[in-house]
């Protein structure tokens, strides 16, 4: 079973690691610990870490846009990848946000040639709404409207 939990400070290093691990940082862009340690204590940034039984085995970092009434999912990192937690913690996630921040619409980034998690996304109800480039790579924007 996954379940989701608002993340602390002293397991930063642990989501560091995770999160620079090599078959991570190819569809990335992964953050210091000390880069990690500054994003967590802003008010609007929140940390959840995914769990499968008492493990942690991936996070979500989520950023509150208020003035858009939105929410940036700004990452997940996911460390055993092929059963489905990565989807499971994706719907919890939206669970959180409409429950507990109270806000219906989410938005994300992801490199055009991470053809895995746009299928996932898709798959999960998100629409592109529109594409940028960052470093010479092609970035896809989608969203999703909770009810």
């Amino acid at each position: 079973m996954v379940t989701l939990v608002r993340g602390v400070f002293t397991q930063l290093p642990a989501l560091s690691k995770m999160e620079n691990a090599d078959d991570n940082k190819e569809f990335i862009l992964s953050n210091s610990l000390l880069a990690h340690q500054q994003l967590f204590s802003e008010s609007n940034i929140h940390y959840l870490t995914i769990h499968s039984g008492s493990e942690i085995v991936g996070f979500i970092i989520l950023a509150v846009e208020p003035e858009l009434k939105s929410v940036e999912f700004r990452r997940i990192v996911v460390a055993k990848k092929g059963l489905g937690i990565g989807q499971e913690a994706i719907k919890q996630m939206e669970k959180y946000v409409l429950e507990e921040l109270c806000i219906t619409r989410i938005w994300l980034d992801v490199f055009a040639d991470n053809t895995r998690a746009q299928y996932i996304y898709q798959k999960l109800g998100y629409q592109q709404f529109d594409t940028m480039l960052y470093d010479n790579r092609i970035l896809l924007l989608f969203e999703k409207h909770l009810h």
